[in-house]
């Protein structure tokens, strides 16, 4: 059995249970299809969880409990960050959550806030400094800017550095500006080459790890999304769950991907019973319902995690990606990681050391991920 076209054939966890129709006793007994026949009918309702950053933790901690429950989720990963330190994630760690049934999203190459940020104070001609309500974009020295006002003035520059702190944040340039930019509306933002090559590269370099195609959502980096980003993204991304622009449910008759909710649930953002009551929304309306999370927090803990999986089961609630919510409701239809079959030969030996960077396509590869095994060891048993 060969996986073809790289990583980017793969079954989805909906059609393999859907087409497989088999339990538990058909897999050896595994706790993967512990749960009965039942579950390929039609839920209650559906629940997406998403988690930012792509720290070790989203490895460690947050993807162990899902797998015990066999719950997929989505996870919204900055590719310069994978493998930088032992606080990330590395690229086998992301395509082995991948492979186990997780959606790899876009959260910009190294988490920047692609959004617009307000400018707090007029902006003279010869400055080097500029006030804003948050100094995000000072983070990476030699990012290209532009400043922009009320009156259709544009001023681009480069960043230096930043300074401040609460009120008093600014923004260091590495020379003076030629304009002034004041008014009550001004704001300063990534320029519009760059806000391109932020959304285009991040997508290119998650998709070199888990599949072409594979990366169709997106999520904005400190839930900054106005302006121009809002306007480029759909370029390039089908979808983006925001938070802070509903309650994390949403109509199953949704018609744009790209204003879809989501609701935090870290323990100090909502307790059990308002965990209670929006899984109770979720399965008595028809909306389909997205909890947030960053598993680096102390208050995602992993028995916050457990609890809402339990939760959602109790109600019967199905787990799914966003990308197989939106396939379901008939908004964007998920890519393609269904397994092809190719003849091989069964005699042929495999290097067990050999990491298949150079086998070609239309040669053995061990299937890595949970499924991919489970997917062959049906399919033999019909060879």
């Amino acid at each position: 059995m060969t996986r073809v076209s790289g990583h980017g054939v793969r079954p989805t966890r909906r059609s393999f249970l859907r087409a497989a129709g088999v339990g538990a006793g058909a897999v050896g007994g595994s706790a993967l299809f512990s749960r009965p026949s039942t579950a390929r009918e039609e839920p209650s309702g559906y629940l997406v969880f998403t988690y930012d950053d792509g720290t070790i933790e989203d490895y460690e901690k947050t993807f162990r409990v899902h797998q015990e429950y066999d719950a997929p989720a989505c996870l919204a990963a900055s590719p310069g960050r994978l493998g930088s330190s032992e606080d990330w994630l590395d690229s086998d760690q992301l395509e082995e959550m991948y492979d186990a049934g997780w959606e790899v999203m876009s959260h910009t190459i190294e988490h920047r806030a692609i959004g617009e940020i307000q400018i707090t104070e007029d902006v003279q001609a010869g400055d080097t400094e500029v006030a804003v309500a948050a100094h995000r974009h000072g983070r990476f020295p030699g990012d290209p800017i532009v400043l922009l006002d009320d009156n259709g003035n544009a001023v681009e520059a480069v960043v230096a550095g930043r300074g401040g702190s609460g009120d008093d944040q600014y923004l260091e340039l590495e020379e003076p500006i030629d304009a002034s930019i004041s008014g009550a509306d001004c704001y300063v933002r990534y320029t519009d080459e760059f806000t391109h090559e932020i959304l285009s590269e991040s997508k290119a370099r998650l998709e070199a790890i888990v599949g072409e195609g594979q990366v169709t959502g997106f999520v904005y980096p400190y839930e900054r999304h106005d302006g121009l980003a809002s306007e480029i993204v759909p370029e390039y991304y089908e979808a983006t769950p925001r938070a802070f622009t509903g309650n994390g449910l949403n109509p199953t008759r949704v018609s744009d991907p790209f204003t879809i909710s989501r609701e935090y649930y870290e323990e100090d953002r909502m307790d059990e019973d308002g965990l209670a009551r929006f899984l109770d929304r979720v399965a008595n309306e028809p909306d389909f319902g997205i909890l947030a999370s960053h598993s680096s927090y102390d208050t995602l803990t992993e028995e916050r995690i457990a609890t809402a999986i339990e939760m959602a089961r109790e109600r019967d609630i199905e787990i799914v990606t966003l990308q197989e919510a939106l396939d379901t409701f008939g908004v964007v239809e998920a890519p393609d990681r269904s397994i092809e079959v190719a003849d091989t030969d069964v005699d042929e030996e495999v290097d067990p050391d050999d990491d298949g960077s150079a086998r070609g396509e239309d040669e053995e590869e061990e299937p890595k991920g949970l499924f991919d095994r489970v997917v062959a060891f049906i399919r033999s048993l019909f060879d």
